[in-house]
């Protein structure tokens, strides 16, 4: 991450952790904690609360998936392009009828940067096609958290209250963008789930910010303001200190609920399931796990693709339990995967690289690891079920459509999206891109034209076309992200 500094009509970037360590190193010796203010209950309801649907689709017999990666706001402004999409692409319905492609979506998944986007659809529903880009995207973000940070009144509330960088966050983004809100506020307004997703520190395991999962530490989550929800989801680690929660495990018993009836029988197949059920599990121990620490949730899982694979985990095995009596025709699975190659240049020098692009280059091979890990996994669950519904002549049909930089064929184009960084905050001209990025890598997917070409899909009247489009990505042979590849001779 990196600190964009304007002058003189030219962008500097500064790597932000350097800046952030810099100060905290400063400010260690006499910073106080802040106690951590999530609501204990004493018992548990599990048919009440925020929590990912169990069954069929509410929507009927399309099941629709969003999964938006990390990124900062060039994540946030991709995803937002796709979100644009589904709302002009329709679809008829049995009573002869169209409805937009957006309004089927069952459950968006987010990580860091793109749960800016999905928390503020989750909250403000159509607002975010006429204010998410002047309130988040169009903001200088990033420059106005570092100008809070080296203000000496924040250094003196930080050093008596405990207001530190997260909590700085927390107060900006609830200024700007939530306004107070809570899980409450989001769940009155129904589908879709918006599932926050963060990395619990102490365990290194996905933290999804759902009843079910604060079932575990005995906590309120309806009563838990989203901006923090949103903070802790991309909390950088060293750059923000974590989101803490206290666990009041003690407070309440559930022993005979339903959900840790499961996780007490289950029989992990794999070493990464049994780390999974005992990290769930070490929640019921307030006594060793006192608190909960967050950070980002890109740490556990960048792209937002492992809440998916739990949800089609179980549609699977609803369709394995009656397969004649499932509604389920399509299940769609978009993911928005704002991840970036960019060309780096310790390969053409003999010196050793700075500490800075040593970091960067560890941690990009990390979260690329575990992304093509979660991507292969993804596949082969959905193969299955592809090939199971073939066999046995069921008419459910699973459709995978991933936009990413990957696609993009055009090299200019691939390396200028490429070149953007994980900042909050990007130049005008780059939030455009992106945004028309994500609507046409969208529209020209494969998987997603064949499941538009199954339920006669089509665009709605007065869409934006691709040659309106084009305007962002000029002086270009072609202008289309998915354009053909040109040849090596063109070069």
């Amino acid at each position: 991450m990196h600190y964009l500094n304007k002058a003189g009509g030219t962008t500097r970037l500064v790597p932000l952790p350097c800046l952030l360590l810099a100060l905290a190193i400063a400010l260690s010796g006499c910073a106080t904690t802040r106690p951590p203010s999530n609501k204990a209950i004493s018992r548990i309801d599990e048919s009440a609360g925020y929590r990912i649907p169990g069954g069929e689709s509410e929507r009927g017999e399309d099941v629709l998936l969003l999964a938006f990666s990390g990124g900062g706001t060039r994540a946030a402004a991709l995803s937002y392009g796709v979100m644009q999409e589904l709302r002009d692409t329709l679809i008829p319905t049995s009573n002869g009828s169209t409805i937009r492609l957006l309004d089927e979506v069952d459950i968006i998944s987010s990580v860091s940067g793109g749960s800016f986007t999905a928390a503020y659809y989750g909250l403000y529903r159509e607002r975010l096609f006429e204010d998410y880009e002047q309130d988040f995207l169009r903001q200088g973000v990033q420059q106005a958290l570092i100008t809070q940070l080296f203000n000496p009144m924040h250094w003196i509330r930080s050093g008596f209250s405990g207001f530190n960088r997260t909590e700085m966050a927390v107060d900006y983004y609830n200024r700007i963008l939530f306004n107070g809100a809570t899980f409450n506020d989001m769940a009155k307004n129904g589908p879709p789930f918006i599932a926050i997703n963060a990395t619990d520190l102490g365990s290194g395991l996905r933290f999804t910010f759902t009843q079910t999962q604060f079932d575990l530490i005995c906590t309120d989550l309806g009563s838990y303001p989203i901006a923090r929800a949103v903070t802790a989801s991309s909390a950088v680690p060293v750059a923000f200190p974590p989101i803490v929660l206290t666990n009041h495990a003690a407070q309440c018993d559930m022993s005979a609920t339903e959900e840790w009836q499961t996780l007490a029988q289950l029989v992990p197949e794999t070493a990464v399931q049994d780390r999974l059920v005992e990290g769930l599990k070490s929640y019921r121990d307030a006594e060793r796990r006192k608190y909960i620490h967050l950070v980002d949730g890109g740490v556990a899982d960048n792209l937002g693709l492992r809440v998916m694979i739990d949800r089609v985990e179980a549609l699977d095995q609803l369709q394995l339990q009656a397969p004649r009596n499932t509604s389920i025709r399509n299940i769609l699975i978009i993911l928005v995967n704002a991840e970036v190659n960019p060309e780096r240049l310790i390969d053409r020098s003999p010196g050793p690289p700075s500490i800075a692009a040593t970091m960067d280059a560890v941690t990009s091979a990390q979260f690329e690891s575990y992304n093509r890990e979660t991507l292969d996994k993804l596949r082969h669950l959905l193969g299955h079920i592809n090939q199971r519904s073939k066999d046995e002549g069921l008419p459910t049909r699973v459709y995978f459509a991933q936009v990413s930089f990957e696609h993009v064929k055009i090299r200019e184009i691939n390396k200028l999206l490429n070149a953007l960084p994980t900042t909050l905050e990007l130049d005008d001209i780059d939030v455009d891109r992106l945004i028309v990025a994500g609507r046409l890598l969208l529209r020209n997917e494969p998987d997603f034209q064949a499941f538009k070409h199954r339920n006669q899909g089509r665009l709605a009247p007065g869409a934006i076309t691709e040659h309106a489009l084009c305007q962002y990505f000029e002086n270009h042979p072609s202008c289309a992200p998915h354009a053909p590849e040109q040849e090596a001779a063109e070069d």
